[in-house]
């Protein structure tokens, strides 16, 4: 199954494609991060169109024109929960949105025909010119913290600084005076539901806050939580996972102007802000060690289930179908259907048409 379910597993502001009412959110529910490939080797400058499939057989919604960038690859937030397609020169190729997280797809270009030689013509060589200069190389600027990760900005854009010795922030240098922002830190010894009661404990009512779950920022095998919340024009996110003895949060604050470009600029910047971290070295999550395993139940008939849970938080269901599935603190996830579950000792329950299902983990001989 594809390993992309990107960023933001929420990035910034959909505003305008839904209700204005709904506020900013981050790249939620999901962000496919795409790599280009030419004979094996990155794409740069690859064009390639984005298309929602209707899958009841009605046209497909076009999203957009994308380029690849000199490493062939290219992101696409705010994408809903649904089928999707990618359209280039090499075909269609399809991925699927079923929650919070990053997906990660590849596109092969067919190789290009050799050109039939042409005569060489003799002429004046042309003055070299120096490359174009950008701005003193600002706008490729790369934050490393001393917990093991780093982020990369534009300076032009965006002014970073530390606000602590495990902490952040990197500040939209625009005309919301500070508003529109990303924040991290790292916190010790605490998990990762524990820190965002605390942080969101001021945002307002628990009960008005959107939680979700998906792979964390940056990674394809570890699990985070999202709080979002919105309050009139501002957006806030928290995103936390378990790493390192700790918790790794992303905060996102960000202001809704009610222009629909302005707030997908700054939506986009935040989000690549996230996107774009990278870690030296992220340790296990402790905290679900006790969940992975195969899992099976027999019915009276004889009839074998079984339920595979990977340490990448991946899986598989087998009843009368194979299906895929990703796994989180308390859901497992199809394409198309969630199922309540507990893992109690070696025994896993799982919600299946409002009956909870016992699977016994199998051992190794």
């Amino acid at each position: 199954m594809n390993k992309t379910f990107s960023a933001i597993l929420a990035a910034l502001m959909l505003s305008g494609t839904f209700a204005v009412s709904a506020g900013a959110c981050i790249p939620f529910p999901g962000t496919d991060l795409l790599t280009v490939t030419l004979s094996g080797s990155p794409a740069a400058e690859a064009s390639l169109d984005l298309y929602r499939v209707d899958e009841y057989g009605d046209a497909d919604t076009f999203l957009g024109a994308y380029t690849t960038d000199a490493d062939g690859r290219l992101t696409a937030s705010h994408l809903t929960t649904g089928l999707y397609r990618w359209s280039s020169e090499a075909g269609d190729v399809f991925f699927r949105i079923t929650g919070s997280g990053f997906v990660r797809t590849v596109v092969e270009l067919p190789a290009e025909e050799p050109a039939a030689e042409e005569p060489a013509i003799e002429e004046n060589p042309a003055e070299e010119l120096p490359a174009e200069e950008t701005e003193d190389g600002r706008e490729h600027m790369t934050y490393m913290s001393a917990d093991g990760f780093q982020l990369r900005y534009n300076a032009l854009q965006v002014e970073s600084r530390e606000t602590g010795d495990h902490s952040a922030e990197f500040v939209l240098l625009d005309e919301a005076s500070g508003a529109d922002k990303v924040a991290v830190s790292w916190i010790a010894e605490k998990q990762p539901e524990e820190v965002l009661y605390e942080v969101t404990s001021a945002w307002g009512e628990q009960t008005d806050i959107l939680r979700t779950e998906g792979f964390f920022p940056g990674t394809d095998d570890k699990w985070g939580y999202w709080r979002t919340f919105t309050d009139g024009s501002l957006t806030k996110c928290a995103i936390a996972g378990e790493y390192n003895g700790g918790v790794l949060l992303f905060e996102i604050d960000a202001l809704l102007t009610g222009d629909e470009e302005k707030d997908m600029a700054v939506s986009d910047i935040l989000a690549e802000i996230i996107d774009s971290v990278t870690y030296f070295d992220f340790a296990e999550q402790t905290m679900y060690a006790y969940i992975p395993g195969v899992y099976t139940s027999a019915n009276e008939d004889g009839t074998a289930y079984q339920v595979i849970l990977n340490v990448d938080h991946t899986g598989t269901l087998s009843f009368q179908d194979t299906v895929d599935i990703l796994w989180g603190s308390t859901e497992l996830i199809a394409a198309d259907a969630k199922y309540a579950y507990t893992v109690e000792g070696d025994n896993l329950y799982v919600e299946l048409d409002g009956v909870w299902t016992e699977f016994a983990r199998e051992t190794a001989e």
